[in-house]
């Protein structure tokens, strides 16, 4: 069983506790997580691996390493896939070395996909009666799932490079049985195609949807649903996670509750019809451990009608807004990334601080770019945003917002590689491994992500264009693979250069060449970019929870492994006035707690921004400029000075 959805609607804890209720009642139970950021062990309150651990009686869990699993298929099958590239090419032992030192695309995902089933059946044919899989947020989900199809065209780019050796093979030493290297090919093609069947067999594989009661979630439930439909997989379940309990009188309460009776009422329209759908009750506390998890309960309505009192205006901390103060703490920063925890609102936030600086100074030129594949820009600012730049009406005329279009930035790349591939066909004579790469092959065993990687080098281009490039990130770990992407993929680049210029007497470089070092040198400018503490900076979004805070404290380590400066982090969607309300008196307590241990893990010249929860959350360029006036920021070490006991935030 695989949950799924966009990050931070809780598909961590609904998979735990789905997991936690299975095996209470009997069922052996493994849980997996395939998030490379991976949360698991954080909702079940122990510390998780690759290797599976027991957590409780019938119920094993495990944090999958997918490129640990690749690494260790790669040893199995280094020498027939090496045998393979040096029969299909004109490369020797050493360049296939190298190559093989490379990712090969879909395989990791694969890998990760198998490795489930080999846990499963670790200790037997029948270890487990259920699997359960956190997956990762919407965009790095939907690549694990088109894993099968990646790799069987992979495998028919082995199999091409093979042919001429196999049909040599048979007509002329009549040799008819396969080598180990048919054998990896044929095995490759059958484990996508098996992997494929079951991941569509609704009777061995079930798929279930969480979201949030709230516009943007329920957006991009439609636009998840909607690509597993394509790729022929069923969605039976979908959970609408966190709803507020019916509770006393709430100016905040009262206004979320009507939103997300709205959103509620939007799911069961659009998706019941055919699937169950289940409402569960948000927590005051975010469950952790087992014993929270299995307390969790499911509620089938919202109770009785509340009426909406209004919402009131929210008290801020410091008299000095953000419009006054951003341009201060990015000053001299060309390129600001967005990033954090799924759901943590990072998409609002990136907007927001884009609208605010574009309205700081009508003379500066910014940039919002989306790189997450689950875009939300559009629903942000309920404006239509596509792959090209283009201003939003109610925004600064000098801002202008881009979703970018990472298949459409490798077609266009794509096309280039292959004109210069054919060039190199034409000098070898199409014979041998010239015909085997003329068609463009080669593109097929670029590194995972590549896509990705050929839209995010626009912004090198954009710079001449814009003063200022904002960029709303993917979840945790996309966003992070995108941020080392740059590495290996100009690793990738060299080595096929190196080869070219070993060959240059049997092939011309040509424009293959030319085509390599033009990519190389700009990967090249956007890894020096990236650590330019002058000009680039990353802001972290989190909220204040448990499992956001936990995810946070890992992102800041890695920030700082690879050299990238961190000015702020954005403490998103606190309760700043919970007035007489129990349950936001409740809420507004384990906040400053979880507030606490995250000035303890910013650095000193890290400053700490805290933005109110709003109902409704801001819409539109009017609503985000309005809601980015009553942001808070202080710096790290002056609230390190100050009294140990949360601020008054009551007016």
């Amino acid at each position: 069983m695989f949950f799924a959805g966009k990050g931070g609607v809780g598909k961590t804890t609904s998979a735990a506790a789905h997991a936690v209720a299975r095996s209470a009642a009997g069922d052996r139970v493994l849980i997996v997580s395939t998030d490379p950021a991976h949360s698991l062990g954080d909702a079940l309150g122990v510390r998780l691996s690759s290797v599976t651990k027991r957590v409780r009686r019938s119920l094993d869990a495990v944090e999958l390493d997918a490129p640990r699993a690749f690494a260790r298929w790669l040893k199995t099958n280094r020498r027939p896939l090496g045998e393979i590239l040096e029969h299909g090419t004109w490369l020797d032992r050493e360049d296939v070395e190298a190559l093989l030192g490379l990712s090969i695309p879909g395989v990791d995902e694969l890998m990760g996909i198998l490795e489930i089933d080999r846990l499963a059946h670790h200790r037997g044919a029948s270890a487990y009666d259920v699997i359960v899989v956190d997956t990762a947020p919407t965009g790095h989900t939907l690549r694990l799932l088109s894993a099968p199809e990646t790799v069987t065209a992979v495998a028919e780019v082995l199999g091409e490079l093979q042919q001429e050796h196999r049909l040599i093979r048979e007509q002329l030493a009549r040799v008819g049985r396969p080598e180990a290297a048919d054998r990896l090919i044929a095995t490759l093609a059958a484990q996508a195609r098996e992997v494929a069947a079951r991941l569509r067999d609704r009777d061995q594989t079930a798929f279930v949807w969480v979201t949030l009661p709230e516009a943007l979630s329920v957006a991009e439930t439609g636009d998840g649903i909607a690509a597993l439909d394509r790729a022929g997989i069923t969605v039976s379940e979908v959970v609408v996670n966190r709803v507020l309990p019916a509770g006393g009188p709430c100016p905040l309460c009262d206004r979320r509750r009507a939103d997300e009776r709205q959103a509620i009422a939007a799911v069961r329209r659009r998706f019941g019809r055919s699937r169950t759908i289940r409402v569960v009750a948000a927590a005051t506390k975010e469950p952790r451990g087992v014993r929270a998890l299995a307390s969790l309960a499911t509620i089938r309505d919202q109770g009785p009608r509340i009426r909406d009192q209004g919402a009131r205006k929210l008290p801020v901390l410091n008299p000095r807004s953000m419009a006054a103060d951003a341009t201060s703490l990015f000053a001299g920063a060309s390129l600001l990334f967005f990033g954090g925890k799924g759901g943590v609102g990072k998409t609002t936030v990136a907007a927001a601080v884009a609208a605010q600086l574009a309205r700081a100074d009508r003379g500066r030129r910014v940039l919002l770019l989306s790189t997450d594949p689950a875009h939300s820009l559009g629903d942000v600012f309920l404006a239509g945003v596509g792959d090209t730049a283009a201003t939003i009406a109610g925004a600064p005329p000098n801002l202008a917002v881009r979703e970018l279009d990472a298949a459409r930035a490798l077609a266009d790349r794509r096309a280039q590689f292959e004109g210069a591939l054919d060039e190199i066909a034409s000098a070898v004579g199409i014979a041998g491994a010239g015909a085997a790469i003329s068609a463009g092959e080669l593109m097929n065993l670029a590194p995972p992500g590549i896509d990705e990687l050929f839209g995010v080098l626009s912004v090198v281009d954009a710079r001449a264009a814009y003063d200022v490039i904002v960029v709303d990130t993917a979840p945790t770990g996309h966003a992070l693979r995108l941020l080392e992407m740059p590495e290996a993929a100009r690793e990738w680049m060299q080595v096929l250069l190196r080869v070219l210029l070993k060959y240059r007497s049997l092939v011309r470089p040509g424009q293959l060449a030319a085509e390599l070092v033009e990519v190389s040198k700009s990967t090249r400018d956007l890894i020096a970019l990236l650590r330019d503490a002058k000009t680039t900076s990353f802001v972290v979004v989190t909220r204040a929870a448990d499992l956001p805070r936990r995810e946070t404290e890992r992102l800041l380590v890695r920030l700082r492994r690879l050299h990238l400066s961190v000015p702020a982090l954005v403490v998103n969607a606190r309760t700043l006035a919970p007035g007489r309300c129990a349950r936001c008196r409740a809420v507004a307590a384990a906040e400053r707690r979880e507030l606490a241990a995250l000035r303890r893990v910013c650095s000193r010249r890290c400053a700490i921004i805290q933005t109110p929860l709003s109902a409704p959350p801001p819409r539109g360029a009017k609503a985000l400029e309005a809601w980015q006036r009553t942001w808070v920021k202080t710096q790290n070490s002056e609230l390190r000075t100050q009294n140990s006991e949360p601020l008054n935030l009551e007016p």
